[in-house]
């Protein structure tokens, strides 16, 4: 028994602490996802609406503190400090853990948990079985509870572990206030957008739909498939119709999605205009704001200051944003426009609010925080960027642009 506690002990505390890691380091992702359970959590609990709202307020703070737990825990299991305090810090963090996911997998709602940050993705019931493993395992541990011991002096394993979890939550922190350390989403740097919006090539995924078929002048009914349905000809038999409210489809295998979906930068009108952006030549920066209401003020002051050094050399940007564009536009102080884009993309783009966005020939660059911005002097002698011809405008519609090449051609 003390050994498999022992080799319980480095299971289940390296997990942990691989999973807290993982989302150590992108801990705004995690706060979106929770904030995202908390919206969820009003529609089934609307008595509880106050207390989700203020959770969702606090979402971040929640998911830091909630991460650091996870990897101080890990580091506690391993070292035997505090065998009955971590214990039951364990069981309350995994049985949290397993209502989130067995919620996302009963309703279909939060359809990513977040258990793994960007570095991996599961599905709901992959992630609930993962954790109804991980309840069994601390149950055995407590079972097994009095084989934990330290394997060195009391004194220092709370040393290390004390140490280890403050490392933690510099790390978490350094990730809040600056772009993550590691980047694993689809617009790190380096990624090509242009393949990455890209649909040729996917699987569109297999469905298997059945019509309901009732009998004129009867209550006699069957069930077909809709392929045997159009081969068999049946819809030339006038006296059977179709219950479209009995229609139901089985999934076999769902369609793969892009990587990079609902990238579509539009002007006032609905225009989109993002291959336009695209397919311009050299370099060009992207200010993203997801929530103008929690937006750096100052942080738009120094990016404008940065992009009017750069418009020197002709290296054009535009912001991209969900807010109203009136209200936006002006603290862009006339150096480049607004257009609109989902929240959702904007985000996954670049954590900060607002952040700026080096693009090339629909690679991305590098990204930076308003708050950490480098001099345009640097950057240009970094890259090597050379002035620019004028980019061209954005304002016409795509297809009165190509139109106009078209007959420049001729």
């Amino acid at each position: 028994m003390r050994y498999l506690i022992y080799l319980l002990r480095l299971a289940v505390g390296g997990f942990f602490i691989f999973s807290g890691y993982v989302k150590a380091v992108d801990p705004m992702g995690t706060g979106f996802k929770m904030k995202e359970y908390f919206e969820v959590f009003t529609e089934y609990l609307p008595a509880l609406t106050p207390l989700w709202d203020l959770c969702a307020q606090f979402a971040l703070p929640i998911s830091v503190l909630m991460i650091v737990g996870e990897m101080a825990l890990g580091i506690t299991l391993i070292l035997g400090v505090l065998p009955r305090l971590t214990l039951w810090g364990y069981a309350l963090l995994i049985g949290f853990f397993t209502i989130l996911t067995g919620f996302s997998a009963y309703t279909g709602k939060v359809t990513d948990c977040g258990c793994f940050g960007d570095f991996l993705k599961l599905k709901p019931i992959e992630t609930f079985m993962k954790d109804v493993v991980l309840c069994v395992l601390v149950l055995l541990l407590f079972l097994g509870r009095k084989h934990i011991a330290t394997f060195f002096k009391n004194t220092w394993a709370m040393a290390i572990a004390g140490i280890f979890t403050v490392a933690c939550l510099g790390f978490s922190l350094r990730n809040v206030y600056d772009e993550p350390m590691f980047d694993f989403r689809p617009f790190k740097a380096g990624a090509d957008i242009c393949e990455g919006k890209k649909l040729e090539g996917l699987d569109p995924g297999e469905k298997q739909i059945f019509y309901t078929l009732v009998k004129q002048g009867s209550s006699e009914t069957k069930e077909v498939e809709s392929k045997q349905y159009l081969a068999q000809k049946m819809y030339e038999d006038k006296s059977w119709s179709i219950d479209k409210a009995k229609t139901r489809e089985v999934m076999i295998r769902e369609a793969q999605l892009p990587k990079i979906k609902d990238f579509s930068i539009r002007l006032p009108d609905g225009t989109d205009i993002a291959d336009a952006f695209l397919a311009r030549p050299g370099y060009q920066f992207i200010v993203s704001c997801y929530d103008l209401d929690n937006a750096d003020r100052e942080g738009f002051k120094r990016i404008a200051a940065f992009l009017r050094d750069a418009a020197q050399d002709n290296v054009a940007a535009i912001g991209v944003t969900n807010a109203d564009l009136t209200q936006i536009n002006p603290l862009a102080e006339g150096i480049y426009p607004f257009y609109s884009l989902d929240a959702t993309p904007a985000k996954t783009m670049i954590r900060a609010n607002p952040g700026l966005v080096l693009v090339k020939d629909c690679h991305v660059v590098q990204k930076w925080n308003s708050g950490h911005l480098p001099t345009w002097q640097d950057l240009k002698s970094q890259y090597r960027i050379e002035k620019q011809p004028a980019a061209a405008s954005l304002d016409a519609p795509v297809e009165a642009t190509q139109a106009a090449d078209t007959t420049a051609i001729q």
